[in-house]
């Protein structure tokens, strides 16, 4: 029996969701119910003087038997555009997430660009494979020196506490 496109996406996410947290680098907070633009809020989980920044990922999932590109290396998980321009909206650090769901490999690709092709495929190169911990830990933890990256880049640090409230 074929799976619905819902079904399909919906055990992308709890893919997504579970390699994300293998490593205790983040926590996923599972969103309930069908958000325009990104399906995961996700936060750093703090260590020393770290803060819990977040950023939302959009998933993607195919349940295809050969769900790559012959020359260019990528998975037909399309974005379209007004997904993306949606995405890239969005004040938090945005990535979209391509789940091979008979592999279990995901492909994570940033989401700050209107102007990405990803209409019908995403890049291959950020990989997390399922049973390869080692090598998903130094991709998550890239992941989360993109996502400090961006915060620190912003400096809410200073910004937030000078911020004058008209409550």
């Amino acid at each position: 029996m074929a799976l619905s496109t819902n079904v399909i996406g919906d055990i992308g996410e709890m893919e997504v969701s579970s390699r994300l947290m293998e490593t205790g680098l983040f926590i996923v907070f599972l969103l309930g119910g069908k958000v325009p633009a990104f399906d995961l809020l996700v936060e750093i989980v703090p260590h020393g003087q770290e803060k819990p920044y977040q950023f939302l990922i959009q998933v993607k999932s195919t349940d295809e038997a050969n769900p790559y590109t012959k020359r260019t290396h990528r998975i037909k998980t399309p974005v379209p555009g007004k997904k993306l321009k949606a995405l890239v909206n969005r004040p938090l650090p945005t990535y979209i997430a391509g789940v091979d769901l008979t592999t279990r490999d995901i492909y994570i690709v940033s989401g700050f660009d209107r102007k990405a092709g990803y209409s019908s495929s995403i890049p291959t190169s950020f990989k997390l494979s399922l049973g390869n911990k080692a090598a998903n830990i130094t991709q998550l933890q890239r992941l989360k020196d993109d996502v400090i990256d961006f915060w620190h880049g912003l400096n809410v640090d200073v910004y937030k506490p000078s911020f004058h409230s008209a409550l």
